[in-house]
């Protein structure tokens, strides 16, 4: 996870939450959310954003899940059952649409 200041120089185009970064490497995809005028009163604002991997989310739901909370447990099985569901042979069936 990486923190930064968007310096004097930066000039916002746009107020988006998210904004992914994809890549065909796997590794390469990111997600940056931005916090603008971050900071308390008129005179301390500044612009930030924190960019996200997936090794950070990885990271972040097996902390939640080491708590104890329930859905990040949930999800953490779901994983773990996909994994070993494909390590079995499964294939997912990609040529349906939603």
């Amino acid at each position: 996870m990486e923190l930064f200041r968007f310096g004097n120089s930066y000039t916002r185009k746009a107020r988006t939450d998210f904004i992914s970064v994809d890549s065909s490497d796997a590794d390469a995809k990111l997600v940056q959310m931005n916090f603008f005028n971050f900071g308390r009163g008129y005179e301390r604002t500044s612009d930030f954003g924190v960019i996200l991997r997936w090794a950070d989310i990885e990271d972040a739901i097996k902390a939640f899940s080491d708590m104890g909370h329930p859905d990040a447990i949930k999800l953490r099985n779901a994983v773990n059952l996909a994994s070993a569901a494909e390590e079995a042979g499964w294939r997912a069936d990609t040529s349906k649409s939603n």
